[in-house]
Order: structure tokens, then C-alpha cells, then sequence
């Protein structure tokens, strides 16, 4: 969910979708190739099982960037393209983050008797 995040967030950054955000571009494209290398080392050293699983993820990872960008350049233009990416990166943004928040919850009730 960190390289669809970061993928997405570079796509949003990028001068054809939101122009004067050449900061965030930078920023975002460092922390994207900083996961796409560690991808490449987990995968390197992975037992199989779980390289196909890492393979899987990374093929809707980039299904999805692959689905936005393709809307947002062939259907949207101006601010319409903005808002539609803008509004897809912090979905997947609050995804990112909500997910361990939910299993840490989960986790809670296993102790709190009223969950």
C-alpha cells in the first residue's frame, strides 16, 4: 500500500495534473524508488510462497496506478483531473494508515471484554 501511495501521490504531483508541486514530486518519487528497491531485496531473498504473494499485490498496485492515470489523462482535463486524483490518493491514503489501526483494534478487543 506504501508504493500504491507513493505512486499516486507522485501522479497527483506531476505538472500535467496539479502544476507548482515540483517539492512533493521529489519527495514522493524518492520514497518510491526507496520501496521499489526494497521490494526488489525482499524479493530476492523471499521463500517462493511469498514472492508470489508480493507479485500479486504488485500487480493490482500497478493496475490500479495504471487505471488512474489512464482516466485522468484520456477523460479529465483541468481541475476535474486534479480533483479525481487527488480525491483516489487520499483514499488510498487513509487505506494505508487505517489498516494496521483496524487490526491494532481487533487486537484490543481481545482484552476489553465489551468489544
Amino acid at each position: 500500500m506504501t508504493m500504491l501511495e507513493g505512486l499516486l501521490y507522485t501522479w497527483y504531483s506531476l505538472p500535467f495534473v496539479s502544476p507548482n508541486n515540483l517539492l512533493i514530486t521529489t519527495i514522493t518519487s524518492t520514497g518510491v524508488a526507496i520501496e521499489f528497491i526494497y521490494l526488489l531485496i525482499f524479493l530476492v531473498y523471499a521463500p517462493k510462497k511469498e514472492k508470489l504473494k508480493i507479485v500479486g499485490l504488485l500487480a493490482f498496485v500497478l493496475t490500479v496506478i495504471a487505471t488512474v492515470a489512464l482516466v485522468s489523462l484520456l477523460a479529465l482535463h483541468g481541475k476535474p483531473r486534479m480533483h479525481m486524483c487527488g480525491i483516489v490518493t487520499t483514499i488510498f491514503t487513509i487505506v494505508m494508515y487505517a489498516s494496521p489501526l483496524s487490526v491494532a483494534v481487533s487486537l484490543s478487543c481481545l482484552f476489553i471484554s465489551s468489544c
